[in-house]
């Protein structure tokens, strides 16, 4: 992405998470700076605000799991390591690479292929799901804002608010982990880890090699419009909505 289209998306983003604290009395200062919390209520309720189409969770180098207590534990089984391994299946140098892509393409697809297989299995991805998209418990809920209202008035913007255990057991019921398939002359098999739904791909796992600026990164996004339709679907909206606010599942006791 473009630097200027990045800033743009940045600044639309901060200012529909300021939006969305204003309804609900909330506050965007004071916040980690390396978390997911991107607004915190008056009773230390915490939300991660999202919009767009498509959303990229994290975008990490190797000593960011080597460091970072949330993707450590049991609970989350191999993940880690293996996204580590695949990390670790190009050179240092990226000149090393392009030296060679096809001998380093074809190394990452074993760690690829592991990843896939440990993230197929219900524990860990539930885990994986936790830890990526709220921080291992540091956010409480998931906000969408539909991509049809990203840049539209504040008045007529909506907000779908879901409880992190219903977005974490609704994603994980219905997806189907796989791995990418070469589609043409040149390409690899099992470069990317994907999660489906209903045969269509609507996030990914994959390493970055495409710059020396993040070159050896590890990048997962999804496609918010699909998570949104997916959570719709497995989540009942509450009776009551208050405005511009639409609650479900456990996230209903929020707002009287």
């Amino acid at each position: 992405m473009p630097t200027a289209v990045a800033s743009r998306k940045k600044v639309t983003g901060h200012k529909n998470e300021r939006t969305f604290a204003a309804l609900i009395g909330g506050d965007v200062g004071r916040l980690p700076h390396t978390g997911k919390t991107d607004v915190r209520d008056r009773r230390g309720r915490t939300y991660s605000v999202k919009g767009g189409t498509w959303w990229q969770i994290f975008l990490y180098r190797r000593s960011r799991f080597e460091t970072n207590t949330v993707f450590q534990g049991r609970t989350i089984g191999r993940v880690p390591e293996l996204m580590v391994a695949c990390i670790d299946a190009f050179p240092e140098e990226r000149s090393s690479y392009l030296a060679n892509r096809d001998r380093y393409k074809l190394r990452l697809q074993v760690p690829m292929r592991r990843l896939r297989d440990e993230l197929s299995k219900p524990r860990f991805l539930r885990a994986f799901l936790n830890k990526a998209l709220f921080n291992g418990g540091e956010v409480d809920y998931f906000v969408i804002l539909p991509k049809e209202l990203t840049n539209v008035s504040d008045a007529r913007k909506k907000f779908h608010v879901f409880a992190r255990e219903d977005v974490v057991r609704a994603l994980a019921d219905v997806m189907e982990i796989t791995n990418s398939v070469a589609r043409r002359s040149g390409e690899f098999d099992a470069q990317k880890v994907l999660f489906r739904y209903q045969e269509k791909n609507f996030g990914e796992f994959e390493i970055r090699t495409d710059s020396n600026q993040h070159y050896r990164e590890a990048k997962f996004r999804v496609n918010g419009p699909t998570v949104l339709r997916i959570l719709k679907r497995s989540v009942k909206p509450a009776q009551k909505t208050n405005g511009q606010i639409i609650v479900y599942g456990s996230a209903s006791k929020l707002f009287n």
